[in-house]
């Protein structure tokens, strides 16, 4: 009785009510109920899969526990997580530790260009900074485990660090460090969050620039799962809809930090090497506002 129900079985199976149990995704959240970093990436991440359902059918997305970098980037290469799809600037250890790299800079440029958080009292001195040298007489802030770290000391900065995010407001703003700069895309969001820090401001006329281009990274083991949201991600960049969705999260943070108006400095990342970024990589350029085609390639030169 059973195998004459076989072929009726399979044709059910064959019917497009019949559903594969979804694939499950993980995104890393904020560290806080305020951070809202993570924002973009995860309406990016539903964005791809949605785009990819037809091919790869239905999915969960669904958080992570709330961890800093140093955690993320632990949980990442233990594999911790059902196909764990981790946002993160370029780092050559995570590849040679075995871990996949997409090819899409989904941020699209936007996150090197960098505006400081600073504290009121300093706001003269800053004022007359107008040349790189004397940019470097004032340190830096910065998360463990950050990229940034590496690039701001190899370009001659004085660098420290501090384990948990939030706490880098309060630092920067009680003057244990002078700087803490941001990418333009949140700033906005950030000085709204601590803006009643006692003496913490915003510096209103300098800007950094160094290509911080940031991928998605996975375990070799969701080898698969990577592919799908770089395909859904290739297909929201050719159809529009991931620069709507860039425009929707960043555009107004953008705005805020007018970067146009701003004083220009622009650093190296020596962790960058030539041809790392997709020949059909669009960015975004703060100077023009606008969307551009893929500036060319060079090597990383030292300062």
């Amino acid at each position: 009785m059973i195998s004459r129900c076989l072929p009726l079985l399979l044709l059910l199976c064959l019917a497009p009510t019949c559903h594969a149990v979804p694939t499950h995704f993980t995104y890393r959240p904020g560290e806080t109920a305020q951070d809202m970093r993570s924002a973009y990436t995860t309406a990016l991440l539903a964005l791809a899969l949605e785009k990819t359902r037809a091919d790869y059918g239905d999915y969960r997305l669904d958080p992570a526990p709330a961890m800093n970098t140093v955690q993320a980037l632990q949980a990442l290469k233990k594999g911790s997580y059902p196909n764990f799809m981790l946002k993160m600037s370029y780092i050559p250890g995570l590849e040679q530790a075995g871990m996949l790299r997409g090819r899409l800079d989904v941020d699209l440029d936007v996150i090197g260009y960098r505006v400081c958080f600073t504290r009121r009292a300093l706001l003269p001195a800053l004022a007359r900074v107008h040349d790189l040298a004397q940019l470097k007489g004032f340190s830096h802030g910065q998360g463990a485990g950050w990229v940034d770290n590496l690039i701001l000391e190899d370009n001659g900065f004085k660098v420290m660090t501090v384990e948990q995010y939030a706490e880098l407001f309060h630092q920067v703003a009680s003057g244990r460090f002078d700087l803490f700069c941001r990418g333009i895309n949140e700033l906005e969001g950030e000085w709204q969050t601590y803006r009643q820090l006692a003496g913490l401001a915003v510096e209103p006329d300098l800007m950094l620039y160094y290509p911080l281009p940031r991928f998605f990274y996975a375990n070799p083991q969701d080898a698969a799962g990577l592919k799908r949201v770089e395909a859904g991600v290739a297909l929201a960049l050719a159809d529009g809809s991931l620069q709507r969705l860039w425009q929707q999260y960043f555009g107004p943070s953008v705005a805020f930090a007018k970067p146009a108006q701003r004083r220009l400095f622009r650093l190296t990342n020596p962790l960058l090497p030539p041809g790392l970024l997709a020949p059909d990589q669009p960015r975004f350029d703060p100077i023009l506002m606008k969307f551009v085609a893929p500036a060319p390639q060079a090597p990383a030169s030292r300062p």
